[in-house]
């Protein structure tokens, strides 16, 4: 019998903190006992900044927190006693002591891992240096008990002085999110993000918060009746499942938003174009991958002509950081976008949970060992086990610093782009003139994650030198049409060169360019269509002037000087560009109207003789 599960949703974002309250603390076993009474001894009359006792309000949270989550007796107890080194002067040698064996060999284990360094080297602040003992473990149980202190932390993040509170807000963004992230604990992660958002950036927050909250896509009357028909939709394909949905948190949304700004697929002042800050998720119960395969072209012909078709992932068939499901994005009208994922529910659990939920079900959890590195200023990157200095550059700016880099230093030391990287390495990226570039030569030493941002930098790279070609071409053709620069065209005349542009089908000047230089387009097609849309001398007399001055005379009056001759010889100067070159040089662009080819040697002779040191001079 099918059975298709549509929970109402009542509130948007209901508050998490439920989710991560572990509720009253009573040891389950003989040693979480004696840990709880052992730590309650050692920190005896420490308080927290809230005037409360540290043990029982801090210690006792992570320790109860981690038993709810995963239930490991040596993370409990490392929970508990997390701070008994760093805060109380103990031992690990105490603590294997106290728990003979393997436990107590584990439990001293994550604490070491956990306790932050006193004395950092090389003038580095602590938190690096903590950050980067910490990567050194590698370790599932040092990161989850590391998280977990850094969320209590930020329960009571309100009680540090301001300029605390921002510098442990931003470290948690900037570390402990994307710890929790390369651990695929998508709701750890969000929870984190979010309450540290306020905290590191007040007034972005408030800004992004007021946009989200008054988004279309978060109206209860949009998102159930939408919930309802995916159900129906299940149930009709006979697929046992449920419907659920997943929003997007405030700081995860800001980011995305920024990155597809930047890759020019959004505006900045509207969210619409992202998809996934709400997510609608068929969770399949069997865990026949195909049924999920099944379901996607109902959904695909559910979504209709609303149904984006660029915007599809199958992360089944290839799983990003242990993230697997089917994903389609359709823009609504006046709404905007939206995502529908499909995943079996064991797919949807590693989804939100990752490491926490492989735990629970007794997985192999290798996967979840990252190499984790470092940015100079303290930002944390995570990346797959042989990751390559390029792996590393690629993760601190994704591809738009893939161009950029003229050296790499790693913990000081220059290094070369295909050499492996190790936990805790410091990776600096130097951006200069002489940069390195990009080359197919480097996906040989690219993680898959990095091949891809590499293959579109590389077709990036290569429209630029074709555009770059087809500029030099371009220069030669519309001379006889009294211009050196279709730019001037398109500052003057717009309409004329937007008529050039539909004729050839390029969006834009420069994709124009580039077609012409990869010989997508012919010379001949393009004098004709210059010819067709008035882009000649006939029809625009004008005169174009272009000079390039010496460095010497690059000073105060002297545009003003050889500007001056244009009007002595009868002409009207319609438009001027002029630029300094890198050794000092400048060069000087003139669009003239009413100048006759008998009044241009004239004023060619005056351009010589007239004072000023030039290089070069072309009247066209």
């Amino acid at each position: 019998m099918v059975k298709v599960t549509v929970t109402p949703v009542k509130e948007i974002r209901p508050r998490l903190e439920d989710e991560f309250n572990p509720g009253e603390f009573i040891p389950r076993t003989p040693a979480i006992a004696e840990a709880y009474a052992w730590g309650r001894e050692l920190h005896k009359g420490q308080c927290r900044l809230s005037g409360e006792p540290y043990f029982e309000t801090h210690c006792v949270w992570v320790g109860a927190f981690l038993d709810k989550l995963i239930g490991r007796e040596a993370w409990t107890i490392a929970g508990l006693l997390h701070d008994a080194v760093e805060d109380q002067g103990e031992t690990l040698d105490a603590i294997r002591a106290r728990f003979p064996g393997p436990l107590g060999e584990e439990v001293a284990y994550i604490v070491d891992g956990v306790t932050k360094i006193s004395t950092p080297r090389d003038g580095r602040t602590r938190e690096i240096e903590t950050l980067r003992k910490l990567a050194q473990f590698r370790d599932p149980g040092v990161f989850l008990v590391k998280l977990a202190d850094k969320s209590h932390n930020l329960l009571t993040l309100h009680y540090m002085p301001e300029h605390k509170r921002q510098q442990k807000a931003l470290e948690v963004i900037r570390a402990y999110g994307k710890l929790a992230g390369i651990l695929n604990c998508y709701r750890w992660r969000r929870w984190l993000e979010d309450l540290a958002f306020p905290y590191a950036d007040p007034e972005t927050y408030s800004f992004v918060k007021e946009k989200i909250d008054a988004d279309p896509r978060l109206d209860l009357s949009f998102i159930n009746p939408m919930m309802e028909q995916l159900g129906n939709l299940m149930e009709e394909s006979g697929i046992s499942g449920s419907v659920e949905l997943t929003v997007n948190g405030y700081w995860q949304t800001w980011q995305k938003l920024r990155r597809m700004a930047r890759a020019r697929r959004a505006s900045m002042d509207s969210f619409a174009a992202v998809n996934d800050l709400v997510s609608f998720r068929l969770v399949v119960d069997s865990e026949d991958e195909t049924q999920c395969y099944a379901l996607l072209p109902k959904v695909n012909r559910f979504l209709g002509p609303y149904l984006d078709q660029n915007r599809f992932d199958d992360y089944i068939a290839c799983p990003q950081n242990g993230y697997r499901a089917l994903q389609v994005t359709a823009w609504l009208p006046d709404l905007g976008a939206i995502e529908v994922a499909i995943a079996t529910r064991d797919m949807e659990g590693e989804n939100h949970w990752g490491v926490v939920y492989a735990l629970q079900q007794g997985k192999d959890i290798s996967q979840y060992r990252p190499i984790e590195i470092f940015t100079p200023s303290g930002s944390a990157r995570f990346l797959p086990e042989g990751s390559t200095v390029l792996d590393a550059i690629a993760s601190i700016q994704q591809e738009f610093l893939l161009d950029k880099i003229s050296a790499v230093k790693v913990n000081g030391n220059l290094a070369r782009l295909s050499d492996h990287i190790q936990p805790g390495d410091i990776v600096e990226v130097i951006t200069g003139s002489n940069r390195l570039a990009p080359s197919e030569e480097w996906l040989a030493f690219s993680n898959p994650s990095t091949a891809r941002l590499l293959r579109s930098v590389l077709v990036t790279e290569a429209l630029k030198r074709s555009a770059e070609k087809g500029r030099q071409i371009a220069k030669q053709l519309p001379k006889e049409r009294g211009l050196l620069a279709l730019e001037d065209v398109q500052a003057l005349e717009p309409t004329r060169v937007d008529n050039l542009l539909e004729q050839l089908a390029c969006a834009s000047l420069e994709d124009f360019y580039a077609a012409l230089g990869s010989g997508a387009i012919r010379q001949q097609e393009v004098s004709q269509t210059l010819d067709s849309v008035g882009i000649t001398n006939d029809t625009l007399r004008w005169t174009t002037i272009q000079m390039i001055g010496s460095a010497r005379a690059n000073r105060p009056g002297t545009l003003a000087r050889l500007a001056s001759l244009v009007s002595q010889a009868g002409g009207n100067i319609l438009r001027s560009v002029n630029n300094t070159l890198p050794d000092g040089r400048f060069s000087l662009r003139l669009v003239v109207s009413n100048l006759s080819p008998e009044q241009c040697e004239p004023l060619y002779q005056a351009y010589i003789h007239c004072g000023v040191e030039l290089e070069s001079i072309e009247i066209t």
